[in-house]
């Protein structure tokens, strides 16, 4: 390699493609008196009505310091399917223990039970999202950092040094945090439904959640060495002050790379796994009638959106002979994020428009975004898990084992015991996406050696 040179490295994560959700809220707001509107619930009381909207506030930030919210909270699922009533839901998962702390609460604040339940289920996703989503945020901006380092500097200098042990930081944030979020979701799940709290996963030590999900068998044995290798280099640069200095024997820039490249690999394994990074999985890989299911909805939304904000240009597609809006689909696998290879809902023969072309691709490259926020938005309504819902999608599109585990970064033998659970927790919601839902008809991998002894 000349010195010099641009280094061409090969990432994992998408930095465009990343999924990153936003905080969730609650906020109060005087309507005749005090209202609180969680989502797009809104919520008044009696009790309400005798206070001013910033004692309501208070209160409610009060309620985060409160050992029986905080509970509560640790006791909330991650999701509330569609299928079901937000409230329902709540009421149905939580324990008994919660739910007493709740009519305790209840008893002792100004606040319905449903509003409390509402509060916490919004703070139990903000405790995820608050974490791993933000620093994956300041991960991929510290990893464009560094790559522009390497590319302005000839050799390994300081400066490098300084900024590969801040990505490895962060790199290692990131992972623990996912790590702390797939082993929590494991045991909301069906088949680890173990007698646990969020309280013992988060006293574990990283190793040990890596461990638990290698058990689990939702990480393979090489993604576990490799991830466990990411943690023994960054205990090394931070406890190591001489193997700090010389970035543990990384003399080139090309050494430097590669760890970039497989750190970020590792990172994104639990992406995958945790369900933060499956949109655009899906969207390549889902059974026919869900993509087509979502690629409809998508063109609806695109539609209004563009009647209300660009309003010229959808006038020219709709006067366009050629084209039938609502029937537009596209190939996911042979588009571009330019050009969209159009399947239906244009006709194309003989058709030399330029101006009605690029019209057309800018309005399917913003269906193509309402496509991934439609995924995602159905893996959040789903009565699965969000990576259980790829693995339905997958499954149902009647991909192999070996094909769904290696897209979805997991190991053959979890997506076949999966296959099981699946069968027979999908619901209504998912039937009228998916169509058949695949019922197991070989043996299961036995699972005595991959239930987790949590004691």
């Amino acid at each position: 390699m000349t010195d010099g040179s641009d280094l061409d490295l090969s990432f994992t994560i998408e930095a465009e493609s990343a999924s990153l959700r936003p905080i969730g809220e609650f906020r109060v707001f005087d309507i005749e008196g005090p209202v609180v509107f969680v989502g797009d619930a809104a919520y008044r009381s009696e009790d309400l009505r005798e206070l001013e909207v910033s004692d309501v506030r208070a209160a409610l930030e009060a309620l985060s310091a409160d050992e029986d919210f905080q509970t509560i909270v640790d006791s909330c699922p991650t999701n509330t399917p569609l299928v079901y009533d937000d409230i329902d839901y709540l009421t149905r998962h939580l324990p008994t223990h919660a739910l007493d702390k709740c009519d305790k609460l209840s008893r002792r604040e100004p606040f319905s039970k449903e509003l409390i339940l509402l509060v916490a289920y919004v703070e139990r996703q903000n405790s995820l999202i608050g974490h791993s989503d933000n620093v994956l945020e300041y991960y991929l901006d510290q990893r464009e950092e560094i790559v522009t380092k390497l590319n302005s500097n000839s050799e390994v200098d300081g400066e490098i040094e300084r900024s590969f042990f801040s990505y490895l930081l962060l790199a290692s944030a990131l992972i623990e945090e996912l790590a702390t979020e797939t082993v929590l979701n494991e045991f909301f799940r069906e088949e680890a439904r173990l007698n646990t709290t969020s309280e013992l996963v988060r006293s574990m030590g990283h190793a040990k959640r890596l461990e638990k999900l290698c058990d689990i068998q939702i990480l393979s044995d090489g993604d576990h060495s490799e991830l466990v290798d990411v943690k023994e280099r960054r205990n090394n640069l931070v406890h190591d002050a001489q193997k700090r200095a010389g970035l543990n024997e990384l003399e080139s820039r090309r050494e430097v790379g590669q760890v970039l490249e497989k750190t970020d690999r590792c990172a994104a394994v639990l992406l995958s796994v945790s369900g933060k990074d499956i949109e655009s999985i899906i969207a390549r890989r889902g059974t026919v009638i869900y993509v087509n299911h979502a690629q409809r909805d998508a063109i609806e939304d695109t539609i209004t959106t563009w009647d209300r904000e660009r309003e010229r240009e959808l006038r020219i597609l709709r006067r366009c002979r050629r084209a039938t809006l609502g029937d537009l689909r596209w190939d996911v696998e042979s588009s571009t994020t330019r050009q969209y290879d159009v399947t239906e809902g244009f006709d194309f023969d003989g058709f030399e428009d330029e101006g009605v072309y690029q019209v057309l691709m800018e309005f399917l490259r913003d269906a193509s975004d309402a496509f991934l926020d439609r995924i995602d938005a159905d893996a959040n309504e789903s009565n699965l898990d969000r990576f259980d819902f790829a693995l339905l999608t997958l499954l149902c599109a009647g991909h192999s084992y070996e094909d769904i585990a290696r897209w979805l970064n997991t190991d053959p033998k979890y997506v076949q015991r999966k296959e099981n659970v699946i069968a027979w927790r999908a619901s209504e919601f998912e039937k009228t996406r998916v169509g058949t839902i695949p019922r197991p008809d070989k043996p299961v991998w036995s699972v005595t050696d991959a239930t987790p002894n949590l004691r």
